[in-house]
């Protein structure tokens, strides 16, 4: 049942998935491996090896489902001195790289989260005390135009030439 459904995502029998199929993959499998929607953070506890351009193997996935049916997800191997260490990559094809993990991948989309949304932050106060020091400048300088009686100067100016232009056309008549 497992790699009938398995076939229908990977026809090329290349062993792997992609990452977000993975979710909907779980979602229609038969139980007892089956874990329904939402099961992101199900997924994630698995701790899935995730191999170069974003994707899962088959092995993988089937190890992971099968601690999860069993309850023994979390808890440690038990292993013996005379136990050899498990070669995890022999069962693996050529291309098997892991470069991350679900638990990994998580941690870097919460922090990415984390990053943009204090970005956002940081890009709204600061538009926020630009709009505040523009409307404070714009006030100095009209207060400081009031002051400095710039406005009825450049009155008096225009006034003084008025009166400069009529004194030279009546003195050369």
């Amino acid at each position: 049942m497992y790699y009938e459904k398995w076939q229908r995502l990977d026809p090329s029998g290349s062993q792997f998935i992609r990452y977000n199929q993975l979710s909907d993959f779980v979602d229609n499998l038969e139980p007892p491996l089956r874990i329904p929607k939402p099961n992101q953070l199900f997924l994630v506890a698995m701790d899935l090896p995730i191999c170069e351009d974003d994707r899962v193997h088959c092995v993988d996935i089937l190890d992971g489902l099968t601690k999860y049916f069993l309850g023994t997800l979390n808890a440690p191997v038990a292993s013996n001195e005379g136990d050899a260490p498990i070669d995890i990559k022999k069962d693996r094809p050529k291309d098997y790289h892991p470069i991350t993990t679900t638990v990994q991948r998580q941690r870097e989309l919460y922090l990415s989260r984390m990053g943009l949304k204090g970005f956002r932050t940081n890009i709204e106060r600061c538009r926020n005390e630009r709009k505040n020091r523009e409307a404070i400048f714009e006030k100095a300088i009209i207060d400081e135009l009031i002051e400095s009686n710039d406005l009825e100067t450049r009155i008096l100016v225009s006034d003084d030439n008025q009166n400069h232009q009529t004194n030279l056309t009546t003195s050369t008549c």
